[in-house]
């Protein structure tokens, strides 16, 4: 069936966990998700405006607390997947991020972007792998190549922090724990994990949703939306990368993202990233990074 312009298959019979799901990106993959017949697990923050979305959805649906500004929410939702109501999952899509007009930290002490959009992410995907059957979507941002990954002060602590720079390290992260997780799984490391399971990494291009109205700023936020308003696309459309991503044949750790100029906007296509999200030697570093960070929280 063709959606808006690509073809997605008929997902009956399919179940996929989505994180964030209850605005932008995140609502309209569940939308076309359960459009096309998914069963579709809502792991959200706001449980009562996740109540709202599942009753919107045309198909069947269940909802799951999960705060990934807190590693104990992860572990708990993880744990409540993993429970007396345990089911496959064939689609795992991290679609949920954040950003931040000032710096911030989680629960756990964790630089706030860090901490939500790379090591909640990645310590959820790891304890739900076991469930997972098909794939797992990592939602990454052509803001990585603005990024470098800084080990030595990864939380901002004596460095100057930007949303821009904090952003950007953060989804580089994305990029970099994504490449090493399909090392795992293609070589075997990960035991966890059924045979088949592969990971793809997406670039939703310039999403017109409230992740851009991070300023601060009453006056700056009106001015980002009045601009979003007119050069970005809507949501559904950003949306169509990551049900892309999902839903193709695609090879291993794939980078998906729109085809028109500079990958803002357009249909999906194979992008490229930038050489240190391709480097697996980083990739393993972030990976031991993001391991001993969630194994001290």
């Amino acid at each position: 069936m063709a959606h808006r312009g690509i073809d997605i298959p008929d997902l009956t019979g399919q179940t996929w966990l989505i994180t964030g799901a209850t605005s932008g990106v995140g609502l309209e993959t569940a939308r076309a998700a359960s459009d096309r017949g998914a069963r579709v697990i809502l792991a959200v923050r706001d449980t009562g405006r996740g109540r709202d979305v599942a009753t919107a959805l045309p198909g069947p649906s269940r909802i799951v607390e999960l705060d990934l500004a807190s590693l104990e929410s992860v572990r708990n939702a993880a744990d409540e997947l993993n429970g007396a109501e345990s089911e496959p999952i064939d689609m795992l899509v991290n679609n949920a991020g954040a950003i931040t007009p000032r710096r911030r930290e989680t629960t756990d002490g964790l630089e706030m972007l860090l901490g939500v959009n790379v090591l909640g992410p990645f310590l959820f995907t790891n304890l739900v792998l076991p469930s997972v059957r098909r794939r797992v979507v990592i939602v990454g941002s052509n803001a990585h190549k603005a990024g470098t990954f800084d080990f030595d002060d990864p939380h901002f602590e004596r460095r100057r922090w930007t949303p821009a720079a904090a952003y950007a390290q953060s989804k580089l992260g994305d990029m970099l724990w994504g490449l090493a997780l399909d090392q795992r799984l293609r070589d075997g490391r990960s035991e966890a994990a059924a045979p088949g399971v592969d990971v793809q990494i997406t670039h939703p291009g310039w999403a017109a949703t409230g992740i851009s109205n991070a300023s601060g700023n009453a006056v700056v936020d009106r001015v980002i939306t009045g601009v979003c308003s007119v050069f970005a696309q809507p949501a559904d459309q950003a949306a169509l990368t990551t049900m892309a991503a999902a839903t193709r044949p695609l090879p291993p750790c794939s980078y998906t993202g729109p085809d028109g100029l500079r990958n803002l906007r357009g249909m999906p296509t194979l992008i490229g990233r930038s050489a240190e999200a391709s480097d697996p030697e980083i990739a393993e570093r972030l990976w031991r990074f993001a391991e001993s960070s969630v194994a001290r929280a």
